[in-house]
């Protein structure tokens, strides 16, 4: 090995050479693409002669008559460009465009000569050829010093400069496309029509090549035409305009309203595209301002732009999805080639999106159950008598003492359950059952990554392929397995049925947007239900009914035994979170709340066995809620998180009256009502507790500061009268007072944790240690 290494500095691109942008050949071709205004500075070399290179290419097909119309990518970076080449008789017509979300054109069909095109191409392929690689000064001309890639350019403009030549001269054909008139008028009645008059270049048969291959081609949508708009007896026109750039931004105005109409939210929209000014302005009760016109052109002072004052939103969304469905209809019945492009797809997609909102908003399919009594008499059947409350732990001191310890790598708490005698871990790989007393395994096996769901009958996994497993707690053996749609896009979620006189059954969400019953005996899908869009079904069971909420404007009651709608109630806004349900009371939050969309909440009284609103009032603009309402005996409770913390709402339940409404605590908390208190557990480590009735606080207690290990979930859980509150330990305090009864002696946090009838505690950590605990031997005064 030899101690000293001989580096030689390889030679480079002199940057005091003459770059290959300014050589005079290839300034004299890209100034008869560009006109001397495209962007032209913003080429280095080596992106210069790559395109002057792959543009050959491009012409040679053109020349041979293989393609009609090509496109390529002139810049790069976050700012593109592409220049547009499509045949012209013995011209090509030259357009240059800014590909972006709303497209600029620089211009567009400028006529260039083929001859004088394919002249200068050659020239400029012999001058990057020759000049590509250069050499530092004074050094010799040798061909080991060459730079490699500065080789590889030269060789590759050589290539191209070759091929293009054996590609001449131009092709002339008759059969090249020349403008055609196309009018596209809107069908059906419409209170605002919008047209427009074409000149499109519809190709010949011969010209139409098949592909099952979907790209982008802008510039096959670039057509001028001129745009009438007419409003009552009121007609205006706006001359040569892109019609497709136009009707883009027009959809995307009219949802982007459409949606802030839904949430009461001001909103003002103004845009240049495609040579037009559109704009849209809100002025509430459905009303809207639509402005159109043409921007300031040349030495005008100002552009010419109108202002139709006093325009239903619903009238002038309906309006521009006829006028976009009749455009998109008229292009693809004139240019088949047009079904396979991308961009023509997504802007159909965002019309399709925009009637479905506008039918969710304007129609009502509010239903109501005619005959409420059979689900009121059963859901009455099933009812607890009344009897003492259990509060033997809130009476004396508690204590804990260690039972035994395990350690799971890679645990899953979400798989984690305790069910009887069994002690249920989920890991990445394998599932383990613990017997609770001692600890010990009593079963273990290998299993894939699933979501899991406790039952009567045993363990239910889904598998993210649609595979859905029923495992015996006892032996881990499957008992039988049932194989549904893959879930896609979001979470799976369901609901456990499992009452007298109901059969057991498992209703979990399925595909995009299903809900499937399968039976727990047999694996047996029972019914599906299908919801109008994909979301998040958040399910509450009520008796005999299923109440789901599933982002809709619609919350919805299926039967548990058909799957049918009993009920339906309506709304502006989308039902997406859970809804509480208290004897003969349904409370639900309509609106995206905190983590969707800002503004716009409503809370619903509603009967829950007929479905028939009892009162709804409209939440504070700047509340977020989250969750399901809280109930107490006289008062619901809202949970909102903002900036300032967490908030609480509460309103009378008979009235829908608001009786007090404040901020709790500065964090984010976990809320439970027990016995008239609502009860707060923050991660900043305080636990509040308030009077439901009138919003005062009873206690306040701080366990620890904010920057410590906290729990993944906070929280609290009620058993024989006391509360476990979940810290950087597991303590249990007294609900109506907040004594502090007893610490778990854990030095696990408790990112979750369960409480046995017998009030034995198992602790586990995310770290993948479990630890169980015996309830200690209490004194109680007989």
């Amino acid at each position: 090995m030899t101690g000293l290494s001989l580096v030689a500095q390889r030679p480079e691109i002199s940057p005091v050479s003459t770059s290959s942008v300014e050589s005079p050949a290839v300034r004299a071709l890209f100034n008869l693409l560009l006109m001397e205004r495209g962007p032209l500075a913003d080429l280095p070399e080596r992106d210069a002669s790559a395109f002057v290179a792959d543009l050959a290419y491009a012409i040679a097909d053109l020349s041979a008559a293989r393609r009609q119309r090509i496109a390529l990518r002139l810049v790069q970076g976050a700012d593109p460009w592409e220049i547009g080449f499509e045949r012209a008789g013995t011209d090509l017509l030259v357009s240059l465009v800014r590909t972006a979300a709303m497209p600029e054109v620089a211009f567009h069909e400028r006529r260039v000569n083929v001859d004088l095109l394919c002249n200068r191409l050659v020239s400029a392929l012999d001058a990057l050829s020759i000049s590509s690689v250069r050499t530092p000064h004074n050094a010799a001309a040798n061909t080991d010093d060459i730079d490699a890639r500065a080789w590889s350019e030269a060789t590759r403009c050589a290539a191209a400069r070759d091929y293009l030549r054996s590609q001449l001269p131009f092709v002339i054909e008759d059969a090249d496309a020349e403008p055609t008139f196309v009018a596209v008028e809107p069908t059906g009645d419409v209170p605002i029509t919008i047209a427009a008059d074409l000149m499109m270049r519809i190709p010949t048969t011969t010209a139409m090549t098949e592909t099952t291959v979907l790209r982008t081609d802008l510039f096959a949508l670039l057509f001028r035409g001129k745009l009438r708009v007419i409003v009552g007896e009121h007609a205006r026109e706006l001359p040569e305009v892109f019609v497709f750039l136009v009707a883009e931004q027009l959809v995307d105005l009219v949802l982007d309203a459409l949606q802030a109409a839904a949430l009461n939210r001001p909103y003002y929209r103004r845009l240049t595209t495609g040579g037009a000014v559109c704009a849209v302005r809100l002025q509430g009760e459905g009303h809207a301002s639509f402005t159109i016109g043409m921007p300031r052109r040349g030495s005008e002072d100002r552009g010419q732009v109108w202002t139709f004052p006093a325009v239903d939103v619903n009238s002038l969304v309906q309006s521009v999805i006829a006028f976009a469905r009749a455009l998109a209809r008229t292009i693809v019945r004139r240019d088949r080639t047009q079904a396979q492009n991308l961009r023509l797809h997504a802007f159909r997609a965002k019309v399709r999106e925009l009637g479905d909102r506008v039918r969710e908003s304007t129609r009502d399919e509010s239903k109501i159950n005619d005959a409420p009594e059979g689900y009121r008499a059963f859901a009455a059947a099933l009812r607890p008598p009344p009897s003492s409350d259990d509060d033997s732990l809130a009476t004396s001191r508690l204590r804990f003492t260690p039972r035994w310890l395990a350690a799971v790598p890679s645990i899953d708490l979400r798989a984690t359950f305790l069910c009887g005698d069994a002690f249920v871990v989920g890991a990445t790989r394998e599932l383990s059952c613990l017997d609770r007393r001692t600890g010990e395994i009593v079963w273990t096996k290998p299993v894939p990554r699933a979501t899991s769901v406790i039952t009567p009958l045993g363990l239910a996994r889904i598998e993210a392929e649609g595979a859905l497993h029923l495992i015996d707690l006892q032996t881990g053996d499957v008992q039988w397995t049932t194989n549904l749609s893959p879930r896609t896009g979001t979470s799976t979620s369901g609901v456990v049925v499992n009452s007298p006189g109901l059969p057991r059954m498992l209703v979990v969400s399925e595909g995009t947007r299903h809900l499937a019953a399968v039976d727990l005996h047999g694996g047996e899908v029972r019914w599906r239900y299908a919801s109008r869009r994909n979301g998040v079904f958040r399910v509450r069971r009520a008796g005999k009914l299923l109440v789901v909420a599933s982002g809709e404007q619609a919350l919805v009651a299926l039967d548990v035994l058909t799957g049918e709608v009993v009920w339906r109630v309506c709304d502006r806004r989308r039902f997406a979170s859970h809804v509480a349900v208290d004897q003969e009371s349904l409370f639900a939050v309509s609106g995206d709340g905190a983590f969707v969309e800002r503004g716009g909440a409503g809370l619903h009284h509603v009967d829950p066995w007929s479905g028939a609103s009892r009162w709804s009032v409209d939440l504070p603009s700047e509340a977020a809620p989250v969750g399901a309402p809280l109930l107490a005996r006289d008062t619901v409770v809202i949970v909102t998180h903002g900036r300032r913390g967490t908030g609480i709402m509460g309103f009378d339940r008979t009235t829908g009256e608001k009786r007090f409404d404040g901020v709790a605590c500065g964090a984010a908390a976990s809320c439970v009502v027990v016995d008239g208190t609502i009860i707060l557990n923050s991660e900043s480590g305080d636990l509040v507790g308030i009077d439901a009735s009138d919003g005062a606080t009873r206690y306040r207690h701080v366990f620890g500061s904010a920057d410590g290990d906290r729990p993944r979930r906070l929280e609290p859980m009620l058993r024989s009268g006391a509360l476990f509150v979940p810290q950087t330990e597991l303590l249990i305090v007294r609900p109506r007072d907040g004594k502090l009864l007893g610490r778990v002696p854990a030095d696990l946090i408790p990112d979750l944790f369960r409480v046995d009838e017998r009030c034995d505690v198992y602790v586990a950590e995310e770290s993948g240690h479990i630890a169980a605990f015996s309830a200690g031997p209490r004194l109680r005064l007989m």
